[in-house]
């Protein structure tokens, strides 16, 4: 038996108050990378009224003495000497602004948003501050042992810090920051004493926010935020190796910045203002304001003995 079409559907041009679209509420998930850099950074606090540069100094090694000492003779006094450096601070800022027309008819949370926004942009800025300073001492750069990044490079690089005295982090290991793409080089590597899974040790061992594994008594975190070089297919990834007190950070007291690590999770110190009618603003057309502001600076602590080393591998992945 035939049955009539439907006298009315969806599509039909004369039902306009038809609702043809649901706005979902809740924003979808963004990639946002990790930032690891703080973790292998001093903190040197500057009070506030104390001007805006910290000198630091450091006292030189004393030469070893070979000569015997004659008899019945006063030799001459060993001499001190030393050497200082200055880490200057500066402030970083930004907001961000809505109409209050918007806050009044936004589907979305407004004021959320803005602060979501901002605390990924400041989490990012701090975070790249600090490997600026790092990328901006080119001696540090060394080639990988092979093509790709492999445990060999932790091996011979922790060997490189430890011909020149410099110390390790607590539990006697070294720090890394990788990228994703060459610890997958990392844990592929087969050879003898490769890569070892945190997931192996976390329960004896306090691990480190991000860290991924250790090779050759390197601690090694992950993220996106390094540097690259080259353009495709021929980009080369910056790995970071990283022995005790090689960079300092420095905070003014009380403006310093958060040092976010997964800015999924955690949230920078964002203030919001809210608008309404000012003196500025006579009718209230700006409804609030997001934004953040600190004073921070990244420094090297030893330029005449770099503390760390970069690493410019290729990745087998891309």
């Amino acid at each position: 038996m035939a049955y009539a079409p439907a006298g009315s559907t969806t599509q039909t041009p004369a039902l306009t108050h038809f609702a043809t679209v649901y706005y979902e509420r809740k924003p979808l998930d963004r990639l946002m990378a990790k930032f690891r850099f703080a973790a292998i950074c001093d903190p040197h606090p500057l009070p506030q009224g104390s001007g805006k540069t910290v000198q630091f100094y450091r006292f030189a090694l004393p030469g070893f003495n070979t000569t015997p000492a004659a008899e019945g003779v006063i030799g001459a006094p060993v001499g001190q000497s030393s050497s200082t450096f200055q880490a200057t601070v500066e402030q970083y800022s930004d907001f961000e602004s809505g109409s209050a027309l918007m806050f009044e008819t936004d589907i979305n949370d407004s004021k959320d948003q803005m602060i979501d926004d901002l605390s990924y942009r400041a989490s990012g800025t701090v975070d790249t501050i600090i490997r600026t300073e790092v990328d901006s001492n080119t001696s540090a750069q060394v080639n990988p042992r092979g093509v790709n990044f492999s445990a060999d490079d932790s091996k011979a690089n922790v060997s490189l810090l430890e011909g020149i005295n410099v110390e390790p982090f607590e539990g006697d290991r070294y720090r890394g920051i990788l990228h994703p793409y060459l610890v997958y080089d990392l844990i592929t590597d087969n050879t003898a004493g490769g890569f070892i899974d945190a997931m192996k040790y976390m329960a004896g061992t306090q691990v480190l926010n991000g860290e991924v594994g250790e090779v050759g008594r390197v601690r090694w975190l992950t993220s996106t935020n390094v540097k690259t070089s080259g353009s495709s297919p021929n980009v080369l990834y910056y790995a970071y190796l990283f022995g005790k007190h090689g960079m300092g950070i420095v905070d003014l007291q009380g403006l310093g910045p958060d040092h976010i690590t997964d800015p999924k999770n955690e949230r920078f110190r964002i203030n919001f203002v809210q608008g309404g009618p000012n003196p500025a603003d006579p009718v209230g057309e700006i409804a609030g304001y997001a934004s953040y502001r600190f004073v921070f600076t990244a420094k090297t602590l030893d330029t005449t003995n770099l503390r760390f080393k970069i690493i410019l591998a290729d990745a087998s992945l891309v």
